[in-house]
């Protein structure tokens, strides 16, 4: 009965923590928007494995909303300051405006 019980207390929280991720991920992937990037910037941390880069892209859209987000470096090297983007639902991250 213990062995139970320290196995539930040692699974639930870990179970809630990928719940939110996911949920976290599916809210991402469901906005949908359009609008211009105002700015870029790379920060990189040291860990186990090495260097890591983080790309982030600031993104007004064009009903006033300020986005901060972080994307891939093949998105990040496909846009610059000024760029039109578009961000349709399903997609992960914005592309560039047709």
């Amino acid at each position: 009965m213990s062995n139970t019980i320290v196995l539930l207390l040692s699974i639930g929280p870990l179970v809630m923590v990928l719940a939110m991720i996911a949920a976290h991920g599916l809210s991402e992937s469901k906005d949908a928007y359009t609008g211009e990037v105002t700015g870029r910037g790379v920060s990189s941390s040291t860990g186990t494995y090495g260097p890591t880069g983080h790309y982030m892209m600031h993104i007004r859209t064009d009903e006033g909303r300020e986005l901060s987000i972080e994307v891939n470096g093949r998105t990040y090297r496909s846009l610059g300051v000024g760029d039109r983007v578009v961000k349709v639902p399903g997609a992960r991250w914005p592309v560039r405006s047709e």
